[in-house]
């Protein structure tokens, strides 16, 4: 190579690299818009209802419990003014050897019979555009909706910060542009029977964000879920929260900051609820605020108290961090965990759940208690965390695992903290759902920490620099 063209290629790799670094540090910090990372007002509710769906073993037959869609198609029939969702998965993908009940077609074909036998009521149905493999294939259902005169919002994704930056500051200013639209050819990462997708949309699915969130509402009530409409998904175990009152008004708004954002004409329908009292306070978290929460309950518990997780997913450092501080003061703390294996017909490594409890077992001498929730092709997909004791009860729940990505400003997500007497309603059902499963009460659900014990150094290496750059899929 020449001098010249030497020196020419030198000056074009430097600009390369100080263009990947700008798009890196904008990308990292740019700011949020308004209306995310919200912590809402704390209301006083007079009740509060814990809804949960488990897939489990009893005396060798699988035994599927369903609740959750079963009350959100009941809510939706029972609207009268307005229904506004927020579903991250709305889709009947499938997988090989995977044959989930219909959800996506009949949330759809519940929507829709709404609207036809009652146009009044207003429905708006906010979305992730991975339903569309990021615009490589018709969503089905979405566009069902769409025709019978209900309002769909594709959340904007690229308004939000960017989780993967060693990747993302490439993609903004050069690779967002290659590929093409129009017919995919290159593998489905979802579903191994679904539509392939095209160069163009591999290359925004590798910025690894999403609109997260599992919500409904409706003038009568608030549904906060892990679960999501998606066939596939259809046997996973999960939670949900449903609540009334203020938070109904909460969310709302919460909901029309991401049709804001995403170009949406949507003006939030209000609900006409005051202030109760009662013995359960409800509160909005969202996004970051949801850590903050977590790790503020995890530092203030003492011995004598409790602390439960049951989670799909759990990596963030500094949930980890307050998990062992908590453990160090004599809390107890036990962890019912996802074994990361199945993932719609796929077989998955065990990261990152095997090896975060590999060390936070070891590091805190085994006061740290590990069980694996036992799935036979479906996810243990709750995002459940509790404290108990000192008479009172706070539970966060909602979509968000306690992982970076989930916690720190990059997908979009949606829990409600509710406290209460440890003796109530609410938090006794949810402390009888972890020590159900903890003690395989009417079946089997957990398995032993042995069952999956991941001792390897370097996965456990490997998770934490997926978990500190981004570069995970969890």
């Amino acid at each position: 190579m020449s001098p010249p063209m030497a020196g020419f290629m030198k000056l074009f790799l430097c600009g390369v690299f100080v263009i990947w670094l700008a798009g890196m540090a904008y990308g990292l910090y740019r700011p949020l818009p308004p209306g995310l990372a919200v912590a809402g007002p704390v209301h006083q509710v007079p009740a509060v209802e814990f809804l949960y769906d488990l897939s489990y073993l009893r005396d060798g037959t699988v035994v599927h419990e369903q609740r959750i869609f079963k009350r959100l198609l009941a809510e939706i029939t029972a609207a009268q003014r307005f229904v506004v969702l927020d579903m991250f998965l709305f889709n009947g993908l499938q997988g090989p050897g995977i044959s989930g009940p219909p959800l996506a077609a009949t949330l759809a074909e519940a929507l829709l019979k709404k609207k036809q036998q009652s146009p009044q009521v207003a429905i708006t149905v906010i979305t992730d555009p991975i339903n569309t493999g990021y615009g490589s294939y018709p969503a089905v259902d979405l566009d069902r909706l769409r025709a019978g005169g209900i309002a769909v919002v594709t959340t904007d994704l690229t308004r939000l910060r960017d989780s993967n930056p060693i990747y993302s500051g490439l993609w903004r200013p050069v690779l967002q542009w290659f590929g093409t639209s129009g017919k995919g050819w290159l593998p489905n990462p979802f579903s191994a029977t679904g539509p392939p997708m095209t160069l163009r949309s591999w290359l925004t699915l590798l910025n690894f964000k999403a609109n997260h969130r599992k919500v409904l509402v409706t003038e009568r009530v608030a549904l906060v879920t892990s679960a999501n409409p998606h066939d596939a998904s259809g046997f996973h175990s999960n939670i949900a929260i449903v609540a009334h009152g203020p938070i109904q008004n909460d969310l709302l708004a919460s909901e029309a900051a991401v049709a804001a954002f995403s170009g949406a004409a949507f003006a939030p329908p209000a609900v006409a609820a005051r202030e109760e009292t009662g013995p359960y306070t409800v509160q909005l978290l969202t996004e970051s605020a949801i850590k903050q929460r977590v790790v503020t309950a995890l530092r203030a518990a003492n011995s004598g108290e409790s602390v439960w997780l049951a989670m799909f997913y759990l990596a963030e450092p500094e949930v980890c961090a307050a998990l062992l501080d908590a453990a160090e003061r004599g809390v107890t703390v036990r962890l019912i965990l996802d074994p990361n294996k199945d993932a719609f017909g796929r077989v998955k490594n065990g990261i990152p759940n095997r090896q975060v409890a590999e060390w936070l077992v070891s590091r805190s001498n085994g006061r740290i208690s590990v069980r694996w929730y036992d799935t036979h092709g479906e996810q243990f997909h709750s995002k459940l965390f509790l404290v108990e004791g000192r008479g009172q009860g706070l539970v966060v729940a909602g979509s968000a695992n306690l992982t970076r990505r989930n916690l720190d400003d990059y997908n979009l997500e949606t829990s409600l903290a509710v406290s209460g007497p440890a003796d109530s309603l609410f938090v006794t059902a949810v402390a009888d759902y972890c020590h159900r499963l903890w003690e395989n009460r009417g079946g089997q659900y957990t398995l032993p920490f042995a069952a999956y014990r991941e001792t390897q150094k370097l996965k456990q290496w490997r998770v934490m620099l997926q978990e500190a750059s981004g570069l995970g899929t969890f």
